[in-house]
């Protein structure tokens, strides 16, 4: 009797550890694949990216709030990114994917349309806002006016000018067309937890350039 009562208190102890450290669990692995994924970005060429690019299958299988479950699962990925961003503001560094599921999107960005070229109509992105700072797109709400945002397929570098975040119902899906200018959308949730709208970030495409190495630094 009493080996069973020990056993059920050392099970519940644990269970409660792992209740408690969850949050921090879910954000040490999506800063792990986050920093992996980085790395495995500056291996690649541009070859292998407009490879990526060209046999990507696209999909849209994504929830609003990732599970414990759909957290975990992503630690099993081999991801074929086809851009890298930069926004200088934040500091953000993450890989876009061919599309927006849930395990591209605990790695990266995603791009919102099956058929997407950089630089050519509106480049539309999407990511998850995490509660971390500094997660994924948890800072977009963050950029400003005036703000920059780079991407490149390793042949060329895009340079946007950012608008202010707007807030936008989620059933708006007109955002992401394309319109009479070559321009660049960030989409993610207004709060991180239960969320009802969207942030939007508009910016216009201002510059473009030949891809450097130092790109990375």
């Amino acid at each position: 009797m009493k080996l069973w009562r020990n056993i059920i208190v050392i099970t519940l102890v644990i269970t409660g550890i792992l209740f408690i450290g969850t949050p921090f669990i879910k954000n040490y692995i999506i800063n792990h694949n986050m920093n992996n994924s980085l790395n495995e970005m500056e291996e690649l060429d541009s070859n292998e990216l407009a490879a990526n690019r060209k046999n990507k299958e696209y999909s849209e299988e994504v929830t609003e709030l990732p599970s414990n479950v759909d957290v975990f699962k992503s630690l099993k990925f081999e991801g074929n990114p086809v851009a890298f961003l930069y926004l200088p503001r934040t500091g953000l560094k993450l890989p876009i994917y061919g599309s927006v599921n849930n395990t591209n999107l605990l790695h990266g960005a995603g791009e919102m349309k099956d058929y997407s070229e950089l630089g050519k109509g509106n480049y539309a992105i999407a990511g998850h806002r995490m509660k971390e700072e500094g997660l994924l797109f948890h800072d977009i709400p963050r950029l400003k006016k005036g703000d920059v945002i780079y991407v490149t397929d390793k042949e060329t570098i895009y340079e946007y000018k950012l608008y202010d975040p707007e807030i936008v119902y989620e059933d708006e899906t007109d955002l992401i067309n394309d319109r009479d200018k070559d321009e660049i959308t960030l989409l993610t949730c207004d709060v991180p937890s239960k969320p009802h709208n969207r942030v939007k970030v508009n910016g216009d495409l201002i510059n473009t350039y030949s891809y450097t190495n130092d790109f990375f630094d």
